[in-house]
């Protein structure tokens, strides 16, 4: 069992795109005309992110979170030292600012000292086979051991408080599981002895809940009054999540719910019930809404790090009912999946943390997203690599051109970002050497820092 669980995770994230692969094949080989039903989106959406780029996406979003916090505390070191110290090759310190910019940087950050590490909540909401995650699993074991906790101990505290996932695809949170366990087992053996809580789940739907169950449970809600609008509330969460396979993530929860209650109210089916017809199965309906009310919870939070490659999938691929959904919800980036997920992942951070994204650089450019470029402004942007085609070995041509970007959910105005421009370059191993060089030596001729109002 080696402490260096990289390789072994990779070999899950291809396993799952192998098994995908000729599912793909065949729903693209489909006349244009026929849109991708919601079973087969896992397929045609999964792509595996390389190593590289995760650990971009990582360093500069959690890792830069606990620098500002060390910093913020009265660590003397620079940005560049500790990341240095921490062994993060892809971290990209801050652009040097005015004073203005600077002294509006120290108002925001100044509560960062009170950040602790138990309280830190990272979500991949588009989780695939947790490559992203398994990485900030060992950011978080690294920032732990600093703070004197033991190995063990991390292990524990980060599968139940730091780590949050979801997918669409349940193949995908089976691995994701599996990954992450295994992650934990390294450092804690008796990790896999059933205690742990792990907040990684696939999106469940409520389309064959049998809502007579309802009226059984709840015993230990006295007062009728309460007893209704509990149950009110059930219902609403149940109706959003019908078909919830086909929107995944991009749903919307309202941060209104009492989960503790509404879990309590679950959970205690009246004692004096006689076994019924009517309450056959009432064990199952009682765990199916569990797991409903679990992933609402973690769709209705906010979290201090973001990080995710989201699916792609264009307008005219998706079918009836997720294009009505994305059209009503997501007017201003309706017209890919990615973008819905840029907009969406926004939502689920806290103000002045941090989301981190790879994906296609459209966005920058179409008219189509105009209106999303507008919204983005409201936003920081820390940092960018922009990918352009070739940035995934397994993809040939032009098909996919990428950007990974680093934003701070807040504006900072006159904020200089740092930009590293790899469209230059030809294939993906020499995209990620260009990069530790621009880092290196940002005189190299395609590391530029600017305003984003330019």
């Amino acid at each position: 069992e080696s402490k260096n669980g990289d390789g072994q995770v990779e070999i899950i994230g291809w396993m799952y795109q192998y098994y995908n692969t000729e599912r793909k094949n065949e729903v693209f080989s489909r006349p244009k005309s026929v849109k991708i039903p919601k079973e087969d989106i896992p397929a045609v959406t999964q792509l595996f992110t390389p190593d590289w780029i995760v650990k971009y996406m990582v360093e500069n979003s959690l890792g830069r979170l606990w620098i500002e916090k060390l910093m913020a505390s009265g660590d003397t070191r620079t940005e560049k030292e500790i990341a240095k110290d921490f062994g993060w090759k892809y971290y990209i310190p801050e652009a040097e600012q005015s004073l203005e910019v600077t002294e509006q940087l120290i108002e925001i950050r100044k509560d960062r000292k009170d950040i602790q590490l138990e309280d830190i909540k990272f979500i991949d909401p588009a989780m695939g086979s947790f490559h992203i995650g398994v990485y900030a699993f060992e950011i978080f074991m690294q920032l732990y051991e600093s703070q004197g906790y033991t190995a063990r101990e991390a292990a524990n505290l980060i599968i139940e408080k730091n780590l949050y996932g979801l997918d669409i695809d349940k193949r995908a949170y089976q691995l994701s599981y599996f990954a992450c366990m295994m992650k934990g087992r390294q450092y804690n053996r008796g990790i896999l002895n059933g205690k742990t809580k792990c907040n990684l789940y696939d999106i469940p739907e409520s389309n064959n809940i049998n809502r007579t169950h309802l009226n059984y449970l709840g015993s230990n809600v006295a007062d009728k009054k309460t007893w209704n609008e509990l149950k009110e509330g059930l219902i609403e969460i149940l109706n959003i999540f019908k078909d919830a396979k086909e929107y995944g993530s991009v749903l919307k929860i309202a941060n209104k719910y009492d989960f503790e209650s509404l879990k309590e109210f679950v959970l205690d089916i009246k004692p004096q019930m006689q076994v019924s017809v009517e309450t056959v199965g009432i064990e199952k309906t009682q765990k199916d809404i569990l797991k409903i009310l679990n992933v609402a919870e973690i769709l209705s939070q906010k979290y201090d790090v973001v990080v995710t490659n989201p699916p792609y999938m264009g307008g005219s691929g998706m079918n009836s009912k997720l294009s009505k959904y994305v059209k009503d919800n997501y007017a201003d980036s309706k017209s890919d999946l990615f973008a819905v997920f840029i907009e969406r992942c926004r939502k689920f951070v806290k103000s002045n943390k941090y989301y981190s994204m790879i994906t296609q650089h459209a966005w920058m450019f179409l008219s189509s997203f105009e209106k999303l470029r507008a919204k983005q402004q409201t936003n920081t942007i820390c940092s960018m690599v922009h990918l352009g085609a070739r940035a995934f070995a397994e993809i040939g041509g032009e098909v996919v051109q990428t950007t990974a970007f680093v934003f701070k959910a807040s504006r900072v105005n006159d904020y200089r970002g740092s930009y590293i421009r790899l469209v230059g370059f030809n294939n993906a191993e020499e995209k990620e050497i260009k990069t530790l060089e621009a880092i290196q030596n940002p005189e190299c001729g395609y590391y530029y820092e600017t305003e984003q109002d330019n």
